[in-house]
């Protein structure tokens, strides 16, 4: 069996390698390890790890003047794709949030990119499968991709506002997103949840700095954070910890920022040394870091994948929006009675399902190809 997985970014984003990853890890649960794999991506040198041919996406992969070259002559760019899928058994896109954008330049970027991969797709008439996404919002006309979703053998999304787009659509079906899924499975594994302190003890923050915002909006959000440390400290002891430490992406320099000067760990090594009873992360990545050591972990959120991963996991009270923090909905949900013992006991029987929800997925991407 031939599959070729479409719609991979780069692996030097461990995020968008891990996308490609679960994609491959699903493809070869369900129909074995030797199914000949091959990976379109717009970064496919950082692919070079994987043992399955990597192909340049059209456009995406470019340069410089060749970009452009390949945008002007499209279908022509387009054309080696198509001939790849002609020997493909599945069409496999990766799941993610990819496809939107929220302004016309990005849609237009979006029309000869990944819009145009999924054109090409469909129009090849090979099963094609979408694994678990975000799709929208568009900042343009998108009934042509609405309409080629729709053509898709199966499309799996990952959060109620992308499954409003297909309310007639028998093709598409809510999933848990991979990452989700494949958490689930590990934290079953993990003990801890069952005996977790009666009230947080001790608390780990992970914080980080706004997003593109307007002044007025990053002036609340820092305001919150520090009125929700000060808040914390009242009642516990707080220990702050990085997630990142990239140029451009530093929780160091952010906590700087908030006059916390001392030198921090990062989020395993604070959570090793400090065995904290919570953590409260802006990251999801530091949420889930969290979550895999046994800790449960509230998660100031400003992206959709953060509140559809909580809500996957059956705790979405327990997820706010950083854009319009509510410190006092934080301080009583996770002060609250034995919160954290029903924090983890709802997650750990929410993971039960999610396992039975994986099945389901598989079954549904074993029978497009049956």
């Amino acid at each position: 069996m031939n599959v070729t997985i479409l719609h991979g970014y780069s692996a030097s984003n461990s995020g968008d390698g891990l996308l490609v990853d679960l994609a491959i890890a699903l493809v070869q649960r369900n129909f074995g390890e030797d199914t000949a794999i091959n990976v379109v991506a717009s970064d496919p040198d950082s692919f070079s790890y994987l043992p399955h041919p990597r192909f340049d996406a059209p456009v995406m992969a470019a340069k410089g003047l060749g970009r452009v070259k390949q945008a002007v002559f499209l279908n022509q760019s387009y054309a080696g794709l198509a001939e790849l899928l002609k020997k493909t058994d599945l069409i496999v896109g990766v799941g993610g949030g990819y496809m939107r954008s929220k302004s016309a330049f990005e849609h237009i970027k979006l029309k000869l990119g990944h819009a145009k991969q999924l054109e090409t797709a469909i129009l090849s008439k090979v099963p094609s499968v979408y694994l678990p996404q975000s799709i929208g919002p568009f900042h343009g006309e998108s009934n042509k991709i609405v309409e080629h979703y729709a053509s898709a053998d199966a499309v799996f999304v990952r959060d109620n506002r992308s499954s409003a787009i297909f309310d007639a659509c028998e093709n598409v079906y809510r999933a848990p997103d991979l990452a989700v899924q494949s958490l689930a499975g590990k934290i079953l594994q993990q003990p801890k949840f069952t005996r977790c302190a009666a009230s947080p003890t001790t608390v780990c923050v992970v914080l980080r700095k706004p997003p593109e915002w307007s002044k007025e909006k990053k002036v609340a959000y820092v305001a919150n954070l520090k009125l929700l440390l000060q808040r914390l400290k009242n009642k516990s002891k707080v220990v702050c910890a990085v997630q990142s430490a990239v140029r451009g992406n530093d929780d160091g320099a952010f906590y700087r920022e908030l006059g916390i000067n001392e030198d921090l760990l990062s989020l395993k090594a604070t959570i090793a040394k400090y065995q904290p009873d919570l953590v409260i992360s802006v990251r999801l990545h530091g949420a889930i870091e969290s979550l895999l050591s046994g800790v449960p972990a509230y998660h100031i959120s400003y992206e959709r994948k953060g509140f559809g991963a909580y809500q996957d996991m059956g705790v979405e009270d327990w997820v706010i929006n950083g854009g319009d923090i509510d410190v006092d909905t934080i301080i009583n949900t996770v002060y609250a009675p034995n919160a954290l013992a029903d924090f983890g006991k709802r997650l750990t029987d929410t993971c039960r399902e999610i396992e039975a929800k994986t099945v389901a997925m598989d079954e549904i991407i074993k029978g497009v190809v049956r």
